[in-house]
């Protein structure tokens, strides 16, 4: 891969050999670049461009990444000479891409004096771009699991309002939001969340998804199989959630605290160690999805610790799921009829799902998604006076309410298509009586009219 414009040779050898020494040329330019989180760790970062002769992998203008994760270099340039250039990582094969993976037109600057130039590159040629939907941004804090990055998903009004958001927290984090990311595909978390929330199914929420790593095995497992020769970090992992993490996030974002409005979800051996945090950590999580979970673990330990248990004080709602065509329907069964005679109630604070033809993988966990989601999250309240919640009371709400009542005791008879008395008490009903009545169309007049 090329840039998108080229200078002759004889231009680019006398341009490379004016600026490639240390002496100041006029101007002095900062380039400051933030990169993708899919770039490969270890990789240098290259600044190539017609002041260098456009070559990709300079070892003489390689970037050095800065404390705050940006890469950046100092290059002394001729003053008011407009320059063109791309960011690579050595090669053309690796240059930076649009964020659709489409190529980018060289980038351009005129130096002038002193400046710092920041840049982003949305990712790079021999890497799959990002499928993220809405706001996803990562962060690595060094006190939990020696720096382990986390993705966070902010929800659409986050950045226009002060409400404070309930927090899902998942496991393998480098799977939900980002095709670019995963290794095995995504399961378009930010996606479903922008759906729902859009639709108004499920209350805005934050979403923080924890990177896996090597010691996946051991740190979603509360006991070991010897069949594996690891596991039994669990205990530790949930712990370092706790105490490191939780605290970490409340303090970045604007959070709803305590288990009432914390929750957890993870597949597999994430589903594993989900159930294990709903039963033994409910005073943290106080709603789980445990998706396809791997009951088989350590001879079905997670089915006899809870038989051993009592119902979780706490835990207000618990999801579990599984695939036809996955081995282990038993086990989910099993732990339904447990988790039944502790005193949940199916269809009520507990829902395990026999997804019918779906495998243990990312596709059919995304498909399960919203629905996980829907029962984990509580849809927002109704926007009082304001039909179609954009914030306004006004005309529009007034025919709605019109049509919603009749006569002196404001029954409800809803004239327009599909809506129900429902639908309107839902609406209009102010004073929260279960009914229209003249207290509810005084509330509606001093909202419509304050």
């Amino acid at each position: 891969m090329r840039p998108s414009v080229f200078i002759p040779k004889v231009v680019a050898c006398v341009v490379t050999c004016c600026f490639s020494s240390a002496v100041a040329s006029g101007a002095t330019i900062t380039f400051r670049v933030e990169i993708p989180d899919s770039t490969p760790t270890g990789d240098l970062i290259y600044i190539a461009g017609d002041f260098q002769g456009w070559n990709p992998g300079d070892p003489a203008y390689a970037l050095t990444e800065q404390p705050d994760e940006t890469w950046a270099i100092t290059l002394s340039l001729p003053d008011g000479s407009p320059i063109q250039y791309k960011f690579t990582r050595g090669s053309w094969e690796t240059v930076e891409k649009g964020p659709n993976g489409e190529e980018i037109a060289n980038r351009t600057h005129t130096p002038q004096g002193t400046q710092t130039v920041n840049q982003i590159v949305a990712t790079w040629a021999d890497i799959e771009p990002s499928t993220i939907t809405g706001h996803v941004e990562s962060f690595v804090f060094a006190p939990f699991l020696n720096g382990r990055r986390c993705w966070v998903y902010l929800p659409p009004d986050y950045f226009e309002s002060t409400t404070s958001y309930p927090v899902l927290y998942m496991h393998d984090g480098q799977n939900l939001f980002d095709q670019a990311t995963s290794f095995a595909g995504e399961w378009q978390v930010d996606e479903a969340c922008e759906m729902l929330i859009g639709n108004r199914e499920i209350e805005p929420i934050i979403v923080v998804g924890i990177e896996n790593s090597a010691n996946r095995c051991d740190e979603y497992t509360p006991w070991a199989d010897s069949g594996f020769g690891c596991g039994g970090g669990g205990d530790g992992y949930l712990q370092a959630i706790r105490d490191v993490l939780i605290p970490e996030v409340n303090q970045r974002y604007r959070t709803q605290t305590g288990h009432v409005k914390t929750y957890m979800a993870g597949s597999s051996l994430g589903g594993l160690i989900t159930v294990y945090a709903g039963y033994d950590y409910d005073d943290v999580w106080g709603r789980i999805a445990g998706v396809s979970p791997s009951y088989w673990w350590a001879n079905q330990s997670m089915l006899n610790h809870a038989a051993a248990a009592s119902k979780p004080r706490n835990l207000s709602n618990f999801y579990q799921d599984m695939g036809t065509a996955e081995s282990g329907l038993a086990n989910l069964r099993a732990m339904r009829d447990i988790a039944v005679g502790q005193g949940f109630v199916e269809g009520d604070d507990l829902l395990s799902v026999e997804a019918l033809g779906h495998t243990h993988n990312e596709f059919y966990w995304a498909l399960r998604m919203p629905n996980i989601l829907r029962f984990l999250i509580d849809p927002p309240p109704p926007c009082l006076g304001d039909w179609e919640c954009d914030g306004d009371v006004d005309l529009d709400d007034y025919a709605y309410f019109a049509d919603c009542t009749n006569g002196p005791d404001l029954s409800p008879t809803p004239t327009i298509s599909g809506i129900t008395q429902q639908d309107c008490i839902d609406a209009f009903d102010f004073d929260g009586g279960s009914d229209l009545d003249l207290t509810d169309l005084a509330d509606f007049t001093a909202a419509f009219a304050p």
